[in-house]
């Protein structure tokens, strides 16, 4: 805020004071390096440079909040920078590629559910039938076959992701399948 005030004279050319914007936000600086850094940082925005050897006063706007617009690449030559590569250049997926994968998690991950869970819940109902007809050792025999197996249901959502990855990675015509790399194989659960 030491600098000095912009003056309507220190515009040059097509150059105008910015409607709207506290001219107490407008400056002249002198120090070129200082005028960098303040743009850099988001605290100032370059309004006028002089250019070569003539005698216009450089001015800046000045943002409180470090919201200054970052400055424009090829400003002084007229040209622009080229628009940043696609995502794809970098070996990252386009959101359809990534909705394809999801859904094909999703559709592997219910049938392989279902396989998994099918045996397990057949052994389950199976082993409840039978207790209730079992006694003595019989009984003490089924009796842990359930708690296995009730144990294997709760388990079995770490082998249906796994069983699910794998089956995709193994699909070399389902393109998408590349980015499995990006998702982590653990199952979220909520508590």
């Amino acid at each position: 805020m030491a600098l000095p005030l912009a003056q309507e004279s220190d515009f040059y050319g097509a150059n105008r004071r910015p409607h709207g914007v506290d001219p107490q936000h407008l400056r002249t600086i002198k120090d070129t390096a200082l005028r960098s850094r303040l743009i850099m940082a988001g605290m100032a925005e370059g309004l006028q440079s002089p250019k070569g050897p003539q005698k216009i006063a450089s001015i800046i706007r000045l943002y409180a909040d470090f919201n200054a617009p970052p400055p424009s690449r090829g400003a002084r030559t007229g040209t622009r920078r080229p628009a940043e590569p696609a995502r794809s250049a970098y070996g990252l997926p386009s959101v359809e590629d990534l909705n394809t994968l999801l859904h094909r998690i999703t559709v592997v991950e219910r049938a392989v559910s279902s396989e998994l869970q099918g045996q397990i819940n057949n052994d389950i109902a199976r082993l409840k039938a039978q207790i209730a007809t079992l006694e003595g050792d019989e009984f003490e025999r089924a009796f842990r076959e359930l708690e296995t197996a009730v144990r294997a249901r709760r388990e079995v959502a770490g082998q249906v992701r796994e069983e699910t990855f794998k089956r995709i990675e193994a699909d070399s015509s389902f393109e998408p399948r590349k980015y499995l790399r990006l998702i982590s194989r653990d199952p979220h659960t909520s508590d």
